[in-house]
Formats: structure tokens, C-alpha cells, sequence
């Protein structure tokens, strides 16, 4: 197991984890390949109902962590909502263009969310109706990562482009440095049974733990296929994650070995959610030319379900 400390040099620290950033233009161009060489399925206009617009590139997906049926996705050009599982969607209108590559609800009041992206932080105190944008504090405005210590929900942390790993006590209302070295994009997830302890995917398939609030990392096992675009972790059982990496992975061992979850999806998933407050939902998008294609799963993943044609 590789191990990443403030003492090795940035050359590994950067191959480690800030070379997952490096490699975006990759991933994204990936997943269309995924998707050119997926199933072909497409929609007739006659599916179950329309599908959000969020621009050529597809990196967010959240459940609300109080309602199941509540899901969000975030993409290059726009975000939108959906309230009946992923059959119908809305367009949410204060983040088109905010490119959203991650996205953080409150465990306890998920009135109260965030997202990051390439203008910055965002806030949300209705639920991702309405948002705005607050960059006070931030090194820079390129939040590439995000994540909520989901037993204090003001303690946030941002993976910001070229400037590292930065960590908010205050709502995002001020930040500090944590680690200048590390970078990724998507979740970073936060161990909902230790605040100390972190985790981040890089999109070249690795997968990381901190136990130290972020200052140190050692690697875990590969994640299979690669490219990863996204994680999310049980909050019912946190030993749980799933990755997007084209298709769907899930461990069920903190991160140590993964094993894929997508029979029945398409080619070419490249985000991934489990509800927080219920471990079976589990909702994958796939980009379809500048819409999402969004596919749900209510048992951890064993099959899934179209849920927009």
C-alpha cells in the first residue's frame, strides 16, 4: 500500500491524486466512448418523463438525505431536480454554467446544500431551488472537489484547483489549508462514525483514505475500470461505497476490493448515489448527448431500473 504524507515529495503526491484532475479531459472523453459503445437505448419521447440538461460533461449526482425520491444532477452547462425518483426533472436556473463537480446536503436539514465547481462555492438554504454563489475565503475559485463531515454539518472540505485540499468550519464561510498537495474532483467523503477519517476517488481508478483529516493519504485498492468520475458511501452502513467508472463498483469493505454492480445499466455511468437514508436506493446517470439518462436501483444495486427512458 502506497502512502501519501506531507514528507514525500510532490512529484508522488501529485501522481497520486492531483493527477486525477490532470486526466479530466480523459475521463470526459471516456465517457462518450462509453456511451457510443453502450447499449444504443435510446428514449422515444414516450418514456416515463423528460430528461435534465446539464451540458456535454455529466459530474454530480446527490440524493436528498431526507427523501429518496429526491435526487439532483450537475453537469458543465446547468443542474437540475427531480421529485419523483428520476422520472421528471427541473432545471435549476442559478447554476447554469456553475458546472457542479461536487455536491454536499446536510444530513440533518437538507434545506441546507452545497455545491463546487469551476466559478466556485455555492450555497443553498431551500432545499437547491434557489442558490448563491459565495467565494469568500477561497484561495480560488476552481472548486474541483467537495464533501460535509456529516456529524458537523458546517465542516466542509473543498479540493480547490492548484491550491490543495482546504477545510471550512464555518459553512464555507471561511476556509483553511490542509494539504497544498492534495487535489481531486467529485465527493470527498467523510466517515460518517470518525470526522478524522477521509476518502477520495482519482479518476485514474485509485481510491484514498486519510486519517487525519486530510494531511496524510494512503491508497487503497484500485478501483476496476479506471476511470472514475464519482463515490458515494452509505451513511447507514459507511463500509459501503459505490464508483462510477463507466459502469457501477461496489465495496463493501471500507474501499479494500470492488466488484461491479451494473447489470441492466448501459455503458458509460459516470456519476453514482446512495440515498443516505436508506443504503438500498441507488440512483447511476449516464450522459446522453447534453441530457442524463438516470438509472435507479432499491436493492444496493443488485439490479437497476430506467427511471427517463
Amino acid at each position: 500500500m502506497s502512502k501519501v504524507t506531507n514528507k514525500t515529495s510532490k512529484t508522488q503526491a501529485s501522481l497520486l491524486l492531483w493527477g486525477a484532475v490532470a486526466v479530466f479531459a480523459f475521463a470526459v472523453l471516456a465517457a462518450a466512448v462509453f456511451l457510443s459503445v453502450g447499449s444504443g437505448e435510446r428514449s422515444s419521447g414516450t418514456g416515463a418523463g423528460e430528461r435534465p440538461v446539464v451540458g456535454g460533461d455529466l459530474h454530480a449526482i446527490a440524493v436528498d438525505s431526507k427523501n429518496p425520491d429526491r435526487v439532483m444532477v450537475g453537469g458543465h452547462e446547468g443542474a437540475a431536480i427531480s421529485e419523483d425518483g428520476g422520472k421528471t426533472w427541473e432545471q435549476v436556473p442559478d447554476l447554469e454554467g456553475a458546472d457542479p463537480m461536487g455536491w454536499a446536503i446536510d444530513p440533518t436539514d437538507p434545506q441546507r446544500m452545497y455545491a463546487g465547481g469551476h466559478p466556485g462555492f455555492y450555497r443553498s438554504e431551500d432545499g437547491g431551488e434557489t442558490w448563491s454563489q459565495d467565494n469568500s475565503g477561497l484561495p480560488a475559485t476552481d472548486v474541483h472537489g467537495l464533501g460535509m463531515d456529516p456529524q458537523n454539518p458546517d465542516t466542509l472540505y473543498a479540493s480547490i484547483m492548484g491550491a490543495g485540499l482546504y477545510r471550512s468550519t464555518e459553512a464555507g464561510g471561511s476556509w483553511k489549508p490542509v494539504n497544498a498537495e492534495v487535489g481531486t474532483m467529485g465527493p470527498i467523503l467523510v466517515d460518517p462514525r470518525d470526522s478524522e477519517t477521509l476518502y477520495v476517488a482519482g479518476t485514474e481508478g485509485g481510491f484514498f483514505r486519510s486519517e487525519d483529516g486530510g494531511k496524510d493519504w494512503s491508497e487503497l485498492g484500485s478501483i476496476p475500470g479506471g476511470t472514475t468520475m464519482w463515490v458515494s458511501q452509505s451513511l447507514e452502513d459507511p463500509d459501503t461505497l459505490y464508483a462510477a467508472n463507466g459502469g457501477v463498483a461496489r465495496s463493501t469493505d471500507g474501499g479494500e476490493s470492488w466488484q461491479p454492480m451494473d447489470a441492466g445499466l448501459p455503458e458509460g455511468v459516470s456519476t453514482v448515489s446512495v440515498a443516505s437514508n436508506d443504503g438500498r436506493v441507488v440512483y447511476a446517470g449516464v450522459l446522453d448527448g447534453t441530457e442524463v439518462r438516470v438509472y435507479r436501483s432499491e436493492d444496493g444495486g443488485e439490479s437497476w431500473e430506467a427511471r427517463n427512458g
